[in-house]
């Protein structure tokens, strides 16, 4: 009986026990100095092997081919972006051909922000009232600044199709340029409203900024300036695009499919029109597979408008996290032609911990292997020193399709396991049967 129970477990161990010929593919591991642990970024060229959305098959083993713990990093917090609202006037400008004097009349309220100001000018002709720019008072010491969002006012006249130069001052006197030639659109299309209502430039942390029209035309009515300050967090990973070229969908017009390589953590999308003067409304869905829903990721207005190196587009949207591998873009009207999706990632960090002989080889796409769970981050925190960085050599196939492919049937050590576990059982239940028959006398 005990004999067969060894047996049993010695089956059940071999059917868990996972090697490199388990996975597709493999990567030699360049650590460098005898660090206690190592950090390593995956981007694409690794994650177009994985085949599971948790990123469960991949792992690391020494080189006694026996694994090594392995488990991601937890995300960093990312960089966010923080909107507040921004006083502002409006500045008369003086006739054309007229400087502007340096003699300034200004008036403050009790929180010394402006309330208004005049430029005064050498010439006696009156301004035209709709000459002006727009003053921005931040305060005393604000934060740094890289982007404005303008909200138009209730009666704005569209269309809006100004270009924008805005300039930064600390006494009203000396300004420095921060951005030219900015776009600020909004109009109307056959019903799809076209808006670029943010203007991005240099940052600065200047407590006056100045906004003032290139082109010809006149401000809207603005109904709030908003200044929009990043506050960097402590993820430096680099933002890596890719640029998929979308597929028909068959008698569906205007839908286009696409797919990525692996389960890339996808945090950015938008969509690039094949044509110049085009505008669609566009909506975005993605699932992780042919069975799956497709569930909603974006839906915006894009466009591409000008020509001769004046173009205008729409701003990218949001987008939470998602791994979906088939993307779906749907266009209204329906356009000829696939537009360009691209889509932002950021790569994974993982932590492997130094443990038996080097080299180590990390090994990536399985159906039939998984990672255990290791309590790295436990073994991180009771470290005094951080891991290091390590790269990874040139891939290789390791067990190749094989390990890709499904299993036929069950495993034969499943089979031995089984057989075992039965025998044991029957072996139990007929010894049972003898005490019962046969008591032993008192």
């Amino acid at each position: 009986m005990r004999s067969l129970l060894m047996l049993g477990l010695l089956a059940a161990g071999a059917a868990t026990a996972n090697t490199p010929q388990d996975y597709a593919w493999q990567w030699p591991v360049q650590a460098e100095g005898d660090a206690a642990a190592y950090v390593l970024e995956l981007d694409a060229g690794v994650l177009q092997h994985v085949s599971r959305a948790d990123l469960r098959d991949l792992a690391v083993f020494n080189a006694d081919g026996e694994p090594v713990p392995f488990a991601p990093l937890p995300h960093e917090q990312a960089e966010e972006s923080r909107r507040e609202p921004v006083a502002w006037l409006r500045v008369p400008l003086p006739a054309p051909g007229q400087p502007e004097s340096l003699a300034l009349r200004l008036e403050r309220d009790a929180d010394g922000r402006l309330r208004g100001l005049d430029l005064r000018t050498n010439d006696s002709t009156p301004t035209p009232p709709e000459r002006h720019d727009l003053l921005l008072d931040r305060g005393d010491e604000p934060p740094p600044v890289s982007a404005l969002h303008v909200q138009l006012g209730e009666g704005a006249a569209l269309p809006v199709n100004l270009r924008v130069r805005i300039s930064a001052s600390d006494d009203l006197a000396e300004w420095q340029e921060l951005g030219r030639g900015m776009p600020l659109v909004a109009l109307d299309d056959n019903g799809l409203r076209i808006e670029r209502l943010k203007l991005e430039f240099t940052g600065s942390d200047a407590r006056y900024l100045r906004l003032s029209i290139e082109n010809d035309g006149q401000w809207p009515v603005i109904g709030a300036l908003q200044a929009e300050r990043r506050m960097r967090g402590a993820d430096t990973r680099e933002w890596k695009t890719l640029s998929l070229e979308g597929k028909p969908v068959t008698d569906v017009a205007g839908s286009f499919d696409y797919a990525t390589p692996g389960p890339l953590a996808i945090e950015r999308v938008d969509v690039a029109l094949p044509t110049t003067n085009a505008v669609a409304a566009v909506q975005i869905t993605a699932r992780d597979g042919d069975e799956g829903w497709w569930r909603g990721i974006a839906g915006f207005t894009a466009f591409r408008l000008g020509n001769n190196g004046d173009e205008v587009r729409h701003l990218a949207p949001d987008a939470g996290l998602t791994r979906d591998r088939q993307w779906r873009v749907a266009t209204q009207p329906a356009l000829a032609k696939a537009p360009t999706l691209q889509l932002q990632y950021r790569p994974e960090r993982f932590v492997l911990l130094a443990q038996g002989p080097r080299p180590y080889t990390l090994v990536a796409g399985s159906v039939r292997a998984a990672r255990e769970d290791y309590p790295v981050q436990a073994a991180l925190a009771a470290s005094t020193t951080p891991p290091q960085p390590a790269t990874l050599g040139e891939g290789r196939e390791s067990g190749g399709g094989a390990a890709m492919a499904p299993k036929r049937g069950e495993d034969w050590q499943r089979w031995v396991l089984w057989a075992v576990l039965g025998l044991g059982a029957g072996l139990v239940l007929l010894v049972s049967l003898r005490v019962l028959r046969h008591p032993k006398p008192e």
